[in-house]
């Protein structure tokens, strides 16, 4: 099951059980993590928060078992329950901060990469020692995760699915806790001290992310070139046998009469290169087609001219099939080209012609 059929029954679940049907707010669900099981599987893992009223508490929490497609785990909770003690006190509301400036476009779009990768890495989640390329998909999704969670929500994700992040390498540290009000003066410079190399270290953590980013992002685009490549290199192999063909035909017959044999031969010749190609493109998954009945269907035809004609029988028939339609895989990759008949009532009879 893929995973955003996996968060879209998640979805569905708290629309039933946590609202009753009904959509009184905006929610929103969190990014998906993974939970081990025991027995060594794993199961997906979100929680639903408010994202206008509340602005970012979360309410409920879901598992989800991925081959199933069926809640192993639902529950309500308060805000201040689920991740003590670094939760709002109840009532007070959650203002959520971005841990990477980005568009709204932007963000929309690293989430789609992010579901995708997801797929890929539950496959394999928790394993000890992963393979290099496992290894390089964790360290690249671990980016993309970082940069998408909400810092207010650090801490509920690292209650909902712990071990997880640890797997990831996500070391997002503890969380501040409340300066006394009687610090003494060696204690808060103590304190900036510590703030100070914080900061530094975040600064560098920050600037190694972004380097892994776009490498990562750079070897994602090679390896969709090379994709590219290999799945055209075939096709430009075969019109290349093609191309020599022709001229080495085109070769023989320059040396020869011009004579009604000849020539009969050569327009066999051509007409096999008509053929030839079709042959190649149908190795490559598209097909030719001719529509059929003499009813025009739209979306498989395509009318390049109307022809008049007094019987209402044909109207809106084929007339003359211009040249064949291509479709690859049931999608029409181009119309049929058709010209078709176009009712034009008699000027001089009052009578329709039915035949």
């Amino acid at each position: 099951m893929e995973s955003a059929d996996c968060l879209q029954g998640m979805e569905q679940l708290f629309w039933e059980q946590a609202l009753d049907g009904d959509n009184p707010e905006k929610v929103a669900l969190s990014l998906p993590v993974a939970v081990e099981l025991p027995g060594g599987k794993s199961a997906d893992a979100v929680f639903v928060y408010e994202e206008v009223t509340g602005r970012g508490r979360p309410f409920a929490w879901a598992q989800l078992d991925p081959t199933s497609q069926k809640p192993l785990l639902y529950a309500r909770c308060e805000v201040w329950d689920f991740a003590f003690p670094f939760s709002p006190a109840p009532g007070e509301a959650l203002e959520l901060t971005p841990s990477q400036p980005l568009s709204q476009e932007e963000r929309a779009d690293t989430l789609q990469e992010l579901r995708e990768l997801y797929e890929g890495l539950r496959a394999f989640a928790f394993t000890p020692s992963p393979a290099p390329g496992q290894q390089e998909l964790m360290d690249y999704y671990a980016v993309l995760f970082d940069m998408l969670v909400w810092q207010e929500h650090r801490p509920f994700y690292q209650a909902l699915a712990g071990p997880f992040l640890q797997w990831l390498g996500l070391d997002w540290g503890e969380e501040p806790q409340p300066k006394p009000e009687d610090a003494s003066g060696g204690d808060l410079a103590a304190a900036v001290r510590e703030l100070s190399a914080l900061f530094v270290r975040k600064i560098e953590t920050d600037r190694h992310k972004e380097k892994l980013f776009d490498q990562m992002h750079q070897e994602l685009q090679e390896y969709k070139n090379d994709l590219l490549d290999s799945l055209t290199r075939s096709m430009e192999g075969d019109i290349i046998k093609l191309i020599d063909d022709i001229e080495k035909t085109m070769e023989i017959y320059r040396s020869r009469q011009f004579t009604a044999d000849n020539f009969r031969r050569l327009l066999t010749l051509f007409e096999g290169v008509g053929t030839d190609l079709t042959d190649l493109l149908y190795r490559h998954g598209l097909e030719p087609f001719h529509q059929e009945g003499n009813e025009v269907v739209v979306g498989r035809q395509k009318i390049l001219a109307t022809l008049p004609t007094e019987k209402k029988s044909q109207d809106k028939k084929v007339a003359v099939r211009h040249a064949k339609g291509w479709e690859k895989n049931g999608k029409i990759i181009r119309p049929e080209r058709i010209s078709a008949y176009l009712y034009t009532p008699p000027e001089e009879s009052g009578t329709d012609i039915e035949s």
